[in-house]
């Protein structure tokens, strides 16, 4: 009896481990991740046979970059727009490819971009700061944060960039912002 129950513990263990060796490969599966600056970025807009484009920027470790994916992608499929995850981590890093396996399983064709280490550096704060900084027209206040929605339209130019102030409610929430900000912009 108590060689089957190991034969028994033996056999559900292989079949776990399979199992989970299986979910790592589907998450890993290879992606392809377009390396962007701010002018390549103004040029998926205009090759792009969507009228606008929307541009969300991320990092795994962000917490409100997690929690506003969801509206980013809603508003993606519901106004039929060209849409990018830009993750704004290094390219080799370990947080860059947590983030690429978390999109991925949120939706396997999400389309994916990050910036250039060779623009930009490895610093992700400063990497950040620096392209922000060239996105951001003048018209619309440069805060540098994460978690921001850029929107540009079939001309590569930047209609929108959102910043943390444009939220009128709670942080964790940002359905709002988009309704005020941005919906009405698709509209016209």
């Amino acid at each position: 009896m108590k060689n089957f129950l190991l034969l028994c513990f033996f056999v559900c263990a292989s079949c776990t481990n399979a199992q989970q060796a299986n979910e790592a490969k589907a998450t890993t599966a290879p992606v392809s991740i377009l390396s962007v600056d701010t002018d390549e970025i103004y040029k998926l807009a205009q090759k792009s046979d969507k009228k606008n484009t929307l541009i969300y920027t991320f990092g795994i470790w962000c917490e409100p970059c997690r929690l506003h994916l969801p509206t980013a992608i809603k508003l993606a499929k519901d106004y039929d727009l060209n849409f990018y995850v830009l993750l704004v981590d290094e390219q080799n890093c370990d947080k860059t490819k947590r983030a690429i396996d978390y999109l991925q399983k949120i939706d396997p064709n999400i389309k994916i971009a990050i910036l250039k280490d060779s623009v930009y550096g490895t610093n992700t704060r400063k990497r950040n700061t620096k392209f922000v900084t060239e996105i951001t027209p003048p018209q619309f206040e440069m805060i540098d944060g994460f978690s921001k929605y850029i929107l540009l339209n079939k001309k590569g130019e930047a209609i929108m960039v959102t910043n943390w102030k444009d939220n009128p409610g709670d942080w964790r929430d940002d359905s709002d912002m988009v309704k005020i900000k941005i919906v009405p912009l698709l509209k016209d």
